[in-house]
């Protein structure tokens, strides 16, 4: 029995890229998943490729309408797996403009998606945790939110908005018997460059070559789930690009030049 084995565990944007790397990795570990995203065709896909699909549920959800539909997608959650151990908040979505010409409903949305749809979600999920004394929150973060970087602005900031949140309520509830905790990935080779929002709001349908050199998902996976393992709330996984956070605290004159 690993420690995965059985537990109940919601992902969402688990349609593709860590998310669905995660579902393998866990279905590996016999977890009992449930699976959200907005395409239902490619959450059916993933549970098709994983170890166990028979122990895979699917809840369509476009994390962009939490805020009216998340009180449903609980109740369906706890249904289908009947409770609920883990919730790993990882959807979202990625940015490449400049910011003046970015448009202000691009920048509102990407906010819906990265900071607000998440913390409407987690407040329910946390309020359940709290009334059955146990249970693990981990939201995907970003190196990006450590520091702004040209044509992310609103990226960088949502992202950082997220992690800073789940820092402040970690200690509002660090007496509490719940986990909280923030997972940053550095360059990961998954499609969310692809599937970034240009300035006008359309897809970006071109890849970063730091993103296309970055660690395979599959490998961000397992040490996610190591991680996720760990009594540590903000944790980062990836490459050399990881440098950067400490480099940006200490030495951002540095930084900067270096970046540029």
């Amino acid at each position: 029995m690993g420690h995965y084995t059985n537990k109940k565990i919601w992902i969402t944007g688990a349609s593709s890229g860590i998310g669905a790397a995660a579902a393998r990795a866990l279905s590996k570990e016999g977890a009992v998943l449930l699976l959200s995203a907005r395409r239902e065709d490619a959450l059916e896909s993933v549970r098709n490729s994983c170890a166990h699909p028979e122990k895979v549920h699917i809840l369509k959800a476009d994390i962009e309408q939490a805020e009216s539909e998340a009180a449903g997608w609980i109740e369906a959650a706890l249904e289908k797996l009947g409770g609920l151990d883990l919730f790993l908040a990882n959807a979202g979505i990625g940015q490449s403009g400049t910011a003046l010409e970015t448009r202000n409903e691009v920048e509102r949305k990407l906010f819906e998606i990265n900071y607000h749809g998440h913390i409407a979600l987690t407040k329910l999920v946390l309020r359940h945790f709290l009334h059955q004394k146990s249970g693990q929150i981990t939201a995907i973060g970003s190196i990006a939110g450590k520091f702004g970087q040209k044509k992310l602005a609103a990226y960088s900031a949502s992202k950082a908005a997220l992690i800073l949140y789940y820092e402040s309520l970690r200690q509002e509830h660090k007496n509490d018997p719940v986990r909280l905790q923030v997972v940053s990935p550095g360059f990961i080779n998954t499609e969310v460059t692809l599937n970034s929002l240009d300035a006008e709001g359309n897809k970006l349908n071109k890849n970063s070559p730091a993103q296309e050199k970055g660690m395979p998902a599959d490998v961000f996976a397992k040490k996610l789930l190591k991680a996720m393992q760990k009594d540590r709330f903000h944790i980062y996984i990836g490459g050399k690009e990881l440098l950067a956070v400490p480099l940006h605290s200490l030495a951002p004159g540095i930084f900067y030049r270096l970046l540029g």
